[in-house]
This record gives structure tokens, C-alpha cells and sequence, in this order.
């Protein structure tokens, strides 16, 4: 004769197994759409990068000053794009959420170090993850067509979010020949895509937004020390 407790615990296990199959379903859903929007938009060489007014730079750990090797991968291959001639301006988007920690300024001078001159350099120093990125380029920026700059298995979802924010945007992927230094992220992805769907479906506001900063105009709005030129 069965316990009377036995019951109880079969529910129990019914309802775990039933959220799980829900929570793997939901997940796929999230994925099929975060992935079918970047179907062949995704670029691995300059030239294949259809032209735009702005690049979307988005940003990475940083290291006092320094880029990480993560950040630093995108940073050439967002050189490489300025220099092709197939943007004109670079929108860098990234964590400059405290005093001592400035993703978009070491972003900024590792470019200009390398010749990309400042007055075509943008800094969203709010951009915190990818869906407040996208927003506000669109809301504060002012970006119409953009080509975003991350890492292979990061772009489907800031496509996404570029699309539900609505920008017209493709993408160029930063990883180099031997492997990206950050691919080991790659493993949130599932969760990151879920959160992205949410974002875009509840369309809620990013943390800051702000005034205006129109990227086809002065960056010097945008800058929170002086430019090179008036130091």
C-alpha cells in the first residue's frame, strides 16, 4: 500500500518537471528570435561591411587605462572599419558608471593614439549592457544606420536589440583568426538573449537617458574632460 505522502512528492515532481520544460521552451523561443534577426548581417571582413554613418563600439573590461584583450579586439576592428572609409564616426558605448572605472575614454584614447581623429569620436559613457547601448543611440545619439563592433557570438543579440530600438544596423565581427580572448563568455548567451527578448518586449527605458547628442554633429558634448586640442 502507498504511503499518503507519496502523492504529494509525484505532484511536487510534475510541477518541477513541468516549469523546466516551460523555462527550455521559453529559452528557444528567446533564441530563435534573438538569432533570426542577424541572419546574414553578421560581417567578418571590412569589406564586406555595408556602409553607415556611425559604428556602434560597444565596451568591455578595461584594466586601469588598458583595454582588455577582449576590448582590445574590438577596438581594431573598429579601426580597421574607420579607416576603410565605410563609417564616419564611432559611437563608443560602454561602463563609465563610477569615477574609477571609464570604459569609453580608454576606449577613446587607444583610438586616437592610433590616428582616428577625436572629433569623430562619440562617448555614451551610460552604456551599462546592450539594450540601454542600442537605446540610446538612438534616443540621445540620434544613430539611423549604425555597423555594430562585438565579438561573434555577441552580435546576434545587440542586432536584436538595434532592430527593436529601431536602428538599421549590420554587423562586423571582432574576433581574430586564432580565436577571440572572451570567447569563453559565450556561455550566458542563453540567459543574455532571454533578458534581451524581455527588454525589447516590455520596451523599457534605459537607466540614464539625457539630452540630445546628435552624431552627425560636435562630440565635444559627449566628452567629460577636455579635448585633445583645447589641453
Amino acid at each position: 500500500m502507498r504511503s499518503p505522502r507519496s502523492f504529494p512528492l509525484r505532484r511536487w515532481l510534475l510541477l518541477v518537471a513541468f516549469i523546466g520544460a516551460l523555462g527550455t521552451a521559453m529559452v528557444a523561443d528567446c533564441l530563435r528570435a534573438v538569432h533570426g534577426a542577424s541572419a546574414g548581417i553578421i560581417h567578418t571582413a571590412v569589406q564586406d561591411v555595408p556602409a553607415a554613418f556611425t559604428a556602434i563600439v560597444l565596451g568591455c573590461r578595461v584594466n586601469g587605462d588598458d583595454p582588455s584583450r577582449c576590448l582590445e579586439e574590438r577596438l581594431i576592428a573598429a579601426l580597421e572599419l574607420h579607416r576603410s572609409g565605410r563609417v564616419h564616426r564611432l559611437l563608443l558605448s560602454g561602463d563609465h558608471g563610477t569615477q574609477g572605472y571609464d570604459e569609453v575614454n580608454t576606449m577613446k584614447d587607444w583610438l586616437v593614439a592610433r590616428g582616428v581623429p577625436e572629433a569623430h569620436v562619440f562617448l555614451d559613457h551610460a552604456g551599462f549592457d546592450t539594450y540601454d547601448s542600442m537605446v540610446r543611440a538612438r534616443k540621445i545619439f540620434q544613430v539611423d544606420d549604425a555597423v555594430i563592433v562585438s565579438q561573434r557570438f555577441h552580435l546576434p543579440r545587440a542586432l536584436y536589440l538595434a532592430h527593436a530600438a529601431g536602428l538599421q544596423a549590420s554587423a562586423l565581427a571582432a574576433d581574430p583568426p586564432q580565436g577571440s580572448a572572451c570567447r569563453g563568455s559565450a556561455v550566458r548567451e542563453p540567459l543574455a538573449c532571454v533578458k534581451a527578448v524581455l527588454d525589447a518586449r516590455l520596451a523599457l527605458e534605459p537607466r540614464f537617458l539625457g539630452p540630445a547628442i546628435p552624431v552627425q554633429g560636435d562630440p565635444a558634448a559627449s566628452f567629460d574632460r577636455p579635448a585633445a586640442s583645447a589641453r
